[in-house]
């Protein structure tokens, strides 16, 4: 876990690269959000992730564009921190909101049940097909190490 410099220098990187994001030109009309950085120990090198909202302009086109502005953007982190170092920034885009909806995409497809009852996909539970158990079902066998045990069990 990092330390609390750490923690401190990585926010107050990304509070510039945030102010920095908002200024510059060459990023006109697409909304990028500077959601995390990552400090080295030493200082010296930073990751910065970042999500954009704009849908027509792929990812590594963001990165490049950010990447060729890094010289510029570390001088203005010289500037504005007071620190012995100043990093030397690396764009990467944040895939976490991704994963986290197609966590929730994959949790909605295995139980239907989660879905917003006002949502025309709902599926009632009491309307749900009822479960079986592998005594009412002939083609559900449980593995062979497990009659086994049960066989032990009952003797």
């Amino acid at each position: 876990m990092p330390n609390r410099r750490l923690i401190r220098v990585a926010e107050s990187i990304r509070s510039v690269l945030g102010r920095l994001a908002l200024r510059e030109r060459t990023l006109e009309g697409k909304l990028i959000t500077i959601t995390g950085v990552t400090v080295s120990p030493d200082l010296r090198h930073a990751q910065v992730f970042v999500t954009h909202l704009d849908g027509s302009t792929p990812d590594k086109d963001v990165v490049l564009t950010l990447n060729a502005l890094k010289e510029e953007w570390q001088r203005e982190i010289n500037k504005t921190l007071t620190i012995k170092y100043t990093p030397r920034l690396q764009f990467f885009v944040d895939e976490a909101q991704r994963r986290g909806d197609r966590i929730l995409q994959i949790m909605t497809e295995i139980d239907p049940t989660r879905l917003d009852p006002n949502d025309p996909d709902f599926i009632d539970p009491s309307d749900a097909a009822p479960t079986l158990t592998p005594e009412e079902s002939p083609d559900l066998d449980p593995p062979t190490e497990l009659r086994g045990r049960s066989q032990k069990r009952a003797s």
